[in-house]
């Protein structure tokens, strides 16, 4: 009976260890089809253009980045100018389709996951740092194409399975599990069109999310420049606007 218990914890450990390896060979192809982390690491700021598609309409947006994690979003929506920001503690969002201009800051939910977007590294170069963890799941099948899948919980109620291209090894998919209010919140969110930019990169150009069957948005990226000059400034939340002045009579 003792070498029978011993056998199984052996198995065991064997089983671990080998799901272990098999997380930290994947994160490894995966950083190296992306160009590698020292190219990872060697990008500083960040701009984006393009577009974002939903509802049969059409918003150009404006991205910009600055490490370690500082983002900004400007949006133009029927004329109006919305902004979303992430100030590396605190995210803030000017929304004028609300009827205001004045900045607001983000609320738990939001914060946390412009918290994770904000960072240039990505979720997986140095997770451990970030108090992630993550666990190989195995093979699995993304409409068709083979792929591997990876579970990683971020310790902040929202878990996300990322699925890799089998032959290439770049994310096509995550699918993201948030925990809130009681309630759960599911949404998938699928990469492609990947290219290579000018410093050596590979990054996706076309983000389409989904909940369910029904597609919520997409993202088409036009341009992408790295290491360009961004003002930090425009991280920060800015105050309230003063309100107009009521003219006497």
């Amino acid at each position: 009976m003792k070498k029978i218990f011993a056998l199984a914890l052996i198995c065991l450990f064997v089983a671990s260890a080998a799901s272990a390896m098999d997380a930290k060979e994947l994160i490894k192809k995966n950083l190296e089809a992306m160009g590698g982390k020292d190219k990872i690491e060697n990008v500083k700021t960040m701009k984006a253009t393009g577009k974002a598609l939903a509802q049969g309409m059409e918003f150009p947006f404006v991205m910009q980045q600055t490490r370690p994690n500082l983002m900004r979003l400007d949006v133009t929506v029927m004329g109006m100018e919305m902004i979303q920001a992430y100030d590396g503690n605190q995210g803030w969002a000017i929304n004028p389709m609300m009827g205001s201009q004045n900045a607001e800051p983000m609320g738990e939910l939001e914060n946390k996951s412009f918290k994770m977007q904000s960072d240039m590294d990505g979720l997986l170069l140095n997770y451990k740092d970030k108090g992630y963890t993550v666990e190989y799941v195995g093979e699995a099948d993304v409409e068709g194409t083979a792929a591997y899948q990876l579970k990683l919980d971020t310790h902040m109620d929202i878990v996300i399975d990322m699925f890799f291209d089998k032959e290439y090894f770049l994310v096509i998919k995550q699918s993201s599990t948030t925990n809130w209010e009681e309630k759960v919140i599911e949404s998938d969110t699928f990469m492609s069109d990947f290219q290579e930019v000018g410093d050596g990169l590979v990054i996706p150009f076309s983000i389409e999310t989904r909940m369910g069957e029904t597609v919520v948005n997409q993202i088409v990226l036009e341009t992408v420049e790295h290491n360009v000059d961004v003002d930090e400034s425009i991280f920060a939340m800015p105050a309230a606007l003063e309100p107009a002045a009521t003219e006497t009579k």
